[in-house]
This record gives C-alpha cells, structure tokens and sequence, in this order.
C-alpha cells in the first residue's frame, strides 16, 4: 500500500474509529491446533497449559475484530492489554465475543483507541473480560516519537531480578504469527520502515504468551487480573529474556538493548492446583 492510500485509509479508519463503537459479536474458539502452533511460533512449551486455553488467543481476536468489522489495522501498534479472567477456559470451549470502543485520543504520533471485550458462554457467564489500547500510527511516528520539550527525565523502574526464560525470534515465525491480521508492519521491511521502525516488530501479544507461560509454569491458572504495558518494539530478529520477581507478580520482555519491550503487572492470580 503506497503512503498516499494509507493516508486515506487512516481518513476513514478515522472516522469509523469512534467511542460507542461496537465491533460485530464473533464465536471464538482456541482449538488445540491453534494454540500448539502459536505456541510454537512464539517458542513457548505448549505442554505446560494442557486442556486449559492461553486466554492471549482472545487478546488476539480482539485485534481481529477491527478487521472484521471492515477496518484495516495496518499500522497499528498495541500499548496496552488488561486481563481479567474469572474463571479458566478450556481449549474447544466456544464463547462469544462481544466488544466496543470506550474512548479514543489523537496524539502527535496517531490515534489512540481502548477497547473492551465480554466473553460469554452459551449459559450467559462471563469467564472474562479484556481490555485493550492501541495506536494507529501517523507515517514515521513509530520508534522515535518527538520528545515532549517540557518532560523531565524519569528514573528507570527496576527490572524484576529472575530471569525465566530465553527466546530467539525468527524472522518467518513472527511474520506467520500475525498473519491472519494483515498488519504489514510484522512481515514486510518496507511498510515497517513507513512507520519508522528498523525491521517488521512482533506483536506485542507474543509477549504476552511468554508472560502466560511463566505463570504457567507453576500449574493452571483459575483466576488471574493482569496489565501489560508494551514500551518498545520487539524486532523479528531480537533475542529475548523473560523476567520475573519471586512471586511473579512483575515480570517483563527485556530486548537486547537491555531495556524492557514490555512490563506486566499481575494483580491478583490463583491457581488450579
């Protein structure tokens, strides 16, 4: 897509892209094919989750349900994913997902738009609810943002001190991960480069499953209220390390830089067993 029908595709997307919108109601379903094979990309041991659903599969559909609605999320980058999951899902178990725009905010570097996503079972219950916050883009916004002149510098947040894994990103397998969303930012140099950025950058839902196997990791999850906040872009060629705290109740994605791509508070979380 040139830059000129970007333009006007962000026109629209503009214009559609509104507070009290609502996306259309879609049945989702995590199939254990899906989830063994996003695992896979990612270089997560689907093993750890067994018949219980990675709920990233639904942060995932929230995505897609823009473009389902009609709406192009080429250049859209994820800030923000929020949570709260009542009760454990099942892998096969179908749910419908129902979702709106509650605010949007135009920045220098794009618009911003939050989201709030139901999940409901045939029987009415809600096992969760997600929310989430993205960017769309202006052209070559993306990896440097004009600094605010007035803004004073701010003390690094300390890294949580346990490291809980390590993963080498693979160019094709980040580009396979978001490709049912058509966001060329992950796949294609050119369009990445459009918005600024070196390289096509993960989707920051790949960290989140990093984040959920960590938490995993010490069996099955019941409940869980967890916010994760995607700072800087993780490239299709990084090699990363996940980070925790003793309790887990921090954890982060930290590039190679040495900086965190992501940071994940976790609230509350029970588990099965």
């Amino acid at each position: 897509m040139s830059e000129g029908n970007m333009a006007d595709a962000g026109e629209r997307e503009a214009e559609a892209l509104v507070a009290g919108f609502t996306y259309p109601s879609f049945e989702v379903t995590v199939t254990p094919e899906d989830q063994a094979e996003k695992h896979r990309l990612c270089g997560v041991d689907t093993r750890l989750f067994g018949d219980y659903a990675d709920i990233t599969y639904f942060a995932n559909q929230a995505i897609l349900a823009t473009k389902r609605a009609g709406i192009t999320i080429n250049g859209s980058v994820h800030m923000t994913q929020r949570y709260r999951l009542m009760e454990p899902i099942m892998v096969g178990e179908k749910l419908e997902q129902l979702g709106e725009i509650t605010s949007t905010e135009d920045t220098p570097k794009g618009r911003i738009v939050r989201s709030t996503f139901t999940y409901v079972r045939p029987d009415g219950s809600v096992p969760m609810v997600a929310e989430r916050s993205s960017i769309r883009l202006d052209l070559g916004t993306g990896e440097k943002p004009a600094a605010r002149e007035s803004s004073a510098p701010k003390a690094a947040e300390p890294l949580p001190e346990h490291e809980l894994s390590v993963v080498q990103f693979v160019p094709e397998h980040v580009a396979a991960y978001s490709a049912e969303a058509d966001n060329r930012i992950h796949s294609h140099p050119e369009v990445a480069r459009q918005f600024g950025f070196r390289a096509p950058i993960a989707g920051g839902l790949m960290a989140s499953r990093l984040m959920m196997e960590a938490l995993y990791r010490k069996g099955p999850v019941r409940s869980l209220e967890m916010e994760i906040r995607f700072l800087r872009p993780m490239f299709w060629d990084d090699r990363l390390r996940v980070v925790g705290n003793a309790d887990l109740t921090a954890l982060a994605v930290v590039g190679p830089h040495g900086k965190p791509t992501s940071r994940a508070v976790v609230e509350s979380i029970s588990y099965l067993r």
